[in-house]
């Protein structure tokens, strides 16, 4: 080769030299500058995270959990929050499902849950609905619910809070109660005998069908109630014989409250009446009495009279649900219903000649029930509760009436008893029994002061001793001689307009805030609640009055209803601005003050700022990013907001706002988290206007709004995060964008040159082939060695910046065939053998992408296993959201210190020209474009195993 020629080669080396170093040099600036934007992307995206996080963390909330069911809904009976009682009254087991409320509902029910919803609706709530549901467990159940609307800001519906209570248990016990008293009813309304029940006034209370026939009485039964005897009686005295002697004969006997048995009334007709009196005392109180008038025309013929009786009425015993049983002068049993068979758990067989208190009755009682039967035999009549034993030794309870039993001669026989099993209404009696003591404990300890009494001028009946404490009395002095209203005169007139409209039926309770005048002649304010207890015919039997005392809490009332506006107003609010505003229009409300100020306290910009402003006059203003240069009195503002304690002033008459002096003035900072984030200022014209208890409440009112004021902050250091984070997410998307055009441009321009080199250095070496010692062929080989790493590094480079999203192509791609195409076109020595363990799936994906994935991964392997015998598996594992692949081999293995490094770009484990640092940076990226993670496990010497997540 000539000199000319080779000068020519070396100035076109040295051009291609010059372009190399520069197109490096570009490649690094703009490399650096990717590192960076990127690294401010990481950043920003953290702050937003950490700012997203707190605020969750802000707005959680505790859920209270109470006994009853308790639970939030929305408006379509979707369940938004429910207690653990609620879970146990639905049978619900997973807390995790939705529920709708509705489809509990037992469909005969269906309607009046719909009314009481219309209801709900218009008033904003309902009580005590009576429901029933059908919990998971099919269980019928009887509910009593009360619920209330939760409304928003413009008083529009959002959802529905209700609790419910299980009263299942109470109404089936009711339900036996009401069915046995019925039964009860209608066997002595069907009685042969005619019954008159009278109360201690002799007002009629209860009477028969028979009653009725046998005095001519036209009116029903119901239709007596409640009508005085007396005049009843004078109506139908010309029935009988002698009608002054029947009246006359009745008075004596009511008065002389003597029971009389077996009385003979003669009427005109012909019929003889028998009549038998029962007097009734509880506790040795007088109550009333019982009449009975038996028709005993036909006694005569008492024999067959008898027998009628007992086949018109044999079926009627047999099957009533009373039981029934007749026993001899012994006590041994000669006749029993099926009824008492029932209730003694004994059949009619069994009890047939059984002495009935030898058996039946405990040892204890046995004594006072021989002593029953024997009065009973003597004439007398009996109704008490006694207890009996079961044929299994259980105790019961049951209400049993006893009379004798008479031959056809008059002769007693023995005796016949009705029994009512009343064990179950015994439990109940003795449960409201506990209940009324644990009511009587609880009354007498409440907090509040509880009287019962009829007329206030007639005395009190019962007190607590709060009551009496809070008016200076002691409860002797009030239960014997405290007979006047102790209401403070002033008070006096509307109290008694209200208990006035009480005892005349226009209202059954009422509540009254009023004055009381103590035994010492102080004065006691307190909130007075009075209920009246009617009873059938609406006459007050008693009235219940709940005094509270509300000397304290009128001194605070100001303040709640000041703290629960400021609430209500800044509820939902997420602008910084609408909020401050909020705050100073009630705080301005509450003090009466000229004007009031919200300023925001910026500790990054060292400034504070004037947010927004209310003036009594109703001149508002909502200010943004208004900073003020806080002259004269800004000083004191900058003083609070850096110290984080209040200031009074009490004369600021030297500071004015548009001409109006400001003579007071108070000034309270907001602290969340131990920092100052903002100042209330509160002017007023009057000096010395401010009070420590002003002071209190604007602190109050601070602490309220610190969390909803911070929340509005972050959210503006989210919202300005968010704005930059906009800002460079576009400039990053143009530096990628001019980076990979830059790399295609300079791998072109890179690979030219090297091509050139390629070829001189091979000239070089055909031409002085004869003449190159071993030495200068082994440089050669090295020149010609790097020059193919660096074009492959060049490729490489282009490789990685040409994955993007954007360009990616998507079709259904079988990665079992990508696999056998990859064997095809790879180098795999014969000592490697390549195994895939399961069937590999079809997923939608760019096919280019995917096979530099996977062939990296091969690649990779094969390039790093130096066993006899290698072996590379592929496997996968299917997830809900994505696959799992792993590409495992036995080569050499990587240390634990490398793991973070082998993604990173340019960083390689050896010096091999084949390998150029880049292959697991593209296999990182290409994860990432699928939204997976990849990650590897290795042993040192014995092999390695890539995993990675494609997403489905």
């Amino acid at each position: 080769m000539s000199d000319q020629k080779i000068k020519i080669l070396e100035r076109a080396l040295n051009r291609e030299k010059k372009a190399r170093k520069e197109a490096e040099k570009i490649l690094e600036d703009k490399a650096n500058e990717l590192y960076v934007t990127t690294n401010k992307l990481k950043e920003t995206n953290n702050t937003l995270e950490s700012l997203i996080a707190k605020k969750d963390l802000e707005l959680k909330g505790v859920f209270k959990n109470i006994v009853d069911a308790y639970c939030v809904m929305d408006m379509y009976g979707n369940v938004l929050e429910m207690n653990n009682a609620t879970f146990k009254l639905l049978a619900c087991e997973d807390k995790n499902e939705d529920i709708n409320l509705s489809q509990f509902v037992y469909p005969e029910d269906t309607l009046l849950v719909l009314n009481a919803f219309k209801k709900l609706k218009s008033n904003g709530n309902f009580k005590d609905l009576k429901v029933r549901i059908i919990s998971k467990d099919k269980a019928l159940k009887h509910l009593h619910i009360n619920a209330s609307l939760i409304v928003n800001d413009n008083e529009k519906p959002i959802a529905i809070q209700g609790v419910a209570r299980d009263v299942t248990t109470e109404y089936n016990i009711q339900k036996n109660l009401i069915e046995s008293e019925n039964r009860l009813k209608a066997l002595i309304v069907n009685l042969d005998s005619g019954i008159l029940l009278e109360d201690e006034d002799c007002n009629i209370v209860f009477t028969n069908n028979k009653f009725c026939a046998l005095f001519s009485i036209k009116d029903s039964p119901e239709q007596l109630k409640g009508q005085h005897c007396s005049i009843r009686m004078q109506i139908s005295k010309d029935l009988f014989e002698e009608p002054d002697t029947f009246m006359s004969r009745m008075q004596s006997i009511v008065l002389n409250r003597q029971k009389v048995i077996g009385e003979e009334l003669k009427m005109c007709d012909g019929k003889i009446l028998e009549r038998d009196y029962v007097p009734i005392f509880q506790n040795d109180i007088y109550k009333g009495h019982l009449w009975t008038y038996k028709d005993v025309t036909l006694k005569r013929n008492y024999s067959k009279n008898i027998e009628a009786e007992r086949h018109k009425y044999s079926s009627i015993i047999a099957n009533m649900n009373l039981g029934l049983v007749e026993a001899n002068v012994t006590n041994e049993i000669v006749m029993v219903n099926q009824s008492f068979a029932q209730i003694s758990g004994y059949s009619e067989q069994e009890l047939l000649g059984m002495n009935a208190i030898e058996v039946l009755i405990p040892k204890e009682d046995q004594e006072n029930i021989v002593k029953l039967a024997h009065d009973t035999r003597a004439g007398k009549f009996n109704s008490r509760e006694i207890q009996i034993k079961d044929k299994k030794g259980k105790h019961k309870s049951i209400i049993t009436s006893s009379a004798p039993n008479y031959d056809e001669n008059g002769v007693v026989i023995g005796s016949i008893g009705v029994i009512l099993d009343i064990t179950e209404q015994a439990k109940t009696k003795q449960l409201l029994l506990e209940q009324k003591k644990q009511l009587d404990l609880i009354i007498q300890n409440s907090p509040v002061g509880i009287a019962l009494y009829k007329k206030l001028d007639e005395g009190v009946l019962m007190v607590n001793e709060y009551l009496s404490n809070m008016l200076g009395f002691t409860k002797e002095e009030i239960l014997n001689s405290y007979k006047k209203d102790p209401t403070h005169p002033d008070d006096l007139e509307e109290s008694n307009i209200k208990r006035a409209d009480l005892e005349k039926g226009k209202i059954d309770n009422y509540s009254i805030e009023k004055r009381y005048l103590k035994k010492d002649g102080s004065v006691l304010w307190a909130r007075t609640n009075v209920n009246a207890i009617r009873d059938n015919l609406n006459n007050i039997k008693y009235q219940v009055a709940i005094v509270e005392d509300i000397t304290a809490q009128r001194e605070k009332t100001l303040l709640l209803e000041t703290l629960n506006n400021v609430a209500k107003s800044i509820l939902g609010k997420v602008n910084i601005n609408e909020i401050a505003l909020a705050i100073s229009k009630n705080i301005t409300k509450y003090l009466g003050s000229t004007d009031c100020a919200i300023y925001l306290v910026n500790e990054n910009e060292n400034g504070i700022s004037k947010i927004a402003a209310f003036e009594s006059e109703l001149k508002e203003s909502a200010l943004t990013n208004n900073k003020d240069k806080l002259v004269n009195d800004g000083a004191l503002i900058g003083q609070v907001a850096a110290s984080g304690k209040p200031i009074i002033v009490e004369n600021n008459a030297e500071h004015t706002i548009n001409t109006t002096f400001e003579n007071s003035r108070l000034i309270v900072p907001i602290i969340n988290d131990g920092n100052v984030i903002g100042i209330i200022d509160s002017v007023h014209t009057d000096q010395n206007y401010f009070t420590n208890d002003h002071l209190s409440t604007l602190q109050n009112v601070a602490r309220l709004v610190s969390l909803q004021l911070k929340n509005a902050i972050n959210r503006l250091a989210r919202d300005k995060a968010e704005a930059n984070n906009i800002k460079l997410l576009k400039k990053l998307e143009l530096s990628n964008n001019e980076l990979q055009e830059y790399a295609h441009v300079v791998s072109h321009d890179l690979k030219s040159p090297l091509r050139s080199i390629s070829a001189l250095v091979s000239w070089i070496k055909e031409d002085n082939k004869k003449n190159l010692d071993d030495n200068s062929l082994t440089n050669i080989h090295l020149i010609e060695s790097t020059l193919e790493k660096m074009e492959l590094l060049i490729s490489d480079v282009l490789n990685y910046s040409s994955i993007d999203s954007d360009a990616a192509v998507s079709e259904q791609i079988d990665l079992n065939q990508l696999i056998l195409e990859l064997q095809e076109i790879l180098y795999i020595p014969e000592h490697i053998d390549i195994k895939t363990l399961n069937q590999l799936p079809i997923i939608t994906g760019d096919k280019t992408r995917l096979r530099q994935l996977f062939q990296n991964l091969l690649s990779n392997a094969i390039k790093f296993i130096d066993k006899e015998k290698g072996l590379i598996k592929i496997d996968v594992l299917e997830k809900t959201s994505h696959y799992q692949f792993s590409v495992s081999d036995n080569g050499v293995g990587i240390e634990k210190k490398y793991h973070d490094k082998i993604f990173e770009m340019f960083h390689s484990l050896n010096n091999s020209k084949e390998s150029t640092g880049i292959g697991l940076t593209i296999v990182k990226k290409i994860v990432d474009l699928y939204q997976g993670d990849v990650w590897l496990e290795s042993n040192p010497g014995k092999g390695t195993t890539f995993h990675f997540t494609l997403k489905k």
